[in-house]
C-alpha cells in the first residue's frame, strides 16, 4: 500500500467506526422503545383482569408507581402516531402492543446484525491500516 491508499483507508475506518457509532445509537432506541412497550403490554394485561374498584398500581416512569382504582376495564387509549390516541378493546389494544413488540425484536435484530458488521469491517480496516503502518515504519 502506499501514503495514497493508506489515507483512503483510515477515511474508511472513520466511516465504518461512524456507521457503527451510529448503530449502537439506533440499537439503544430501538431496546428503549421495545422496554417501554413490554412494560406497557404487561400494565394492560393486569388492568385487564383487575376487578372493578381493586386498587392496583399503574407505573408512571422513572420506576414510580401512583395508586389507583381499577374502573372499566374494557377499553384502553392507545397511541397510534404525532400525539394522537383511538380508544380500543382491551384485546386489541393488547394485540397492538404484540404487534409492534414483534416489530421492535426484528428491527433490534438488524441493527444488531448491521451493528457487528460494521464493527467487524472496521476491525479489519484498523488491523490492515495498522500493519501497512507498522511495515512502512520498518521500512523508513
Amino acid at each position: 500500500m502506499n501514503e495514497e491508499e493508506i489515507k483512503q483507508a483510515l477515511a474508511a475506518l472513520e466511516l465504518c467506526r461512524g456507521q457503527a457509532q451510529s448503530l449502537a445509537e439506533q440499537q439503544n432506541l430501538v431496546q428503549f422503545s421495545l422496554e417501554e412497550y413490554t412494560r406497557a403490554r404487561e400494565t394492560l394485561a393486569k388492568w385487564k383482569d383487575a376487578p372493578q374498584d381493586a386498587e392496583i398500581l399503574v407505573p408512571v416512569g422513572g420506576n414510580s408507581f401512583v395508586f389507583a382504582k381499577a374502573g372499566s376495564n374494557s377499553k384502553a387509549l392507545v397511541g397510534v402516531g404525532t400525539g394522537l390516541t383511538v380508544e380500543k378493546p382491551i384485546q386489541e389494544a393488547l394485540d397492538t402492543f404484540e404487534a409492534r413488540i414483534k416489530e421492535l425484536t426484528e428491527g433490534l435484530k438488524k441493527v444488531s446484525e448491521n451493528r457487528a458488521v460494521a464493527e467487524s469491517r472496521a476491525n479489519q480496516l484498523a488491523q490492515m491500516v495498522q500493519g501497512e503502518y507498522d511495515r512502512l515504519q520498518q521500512q523508513g
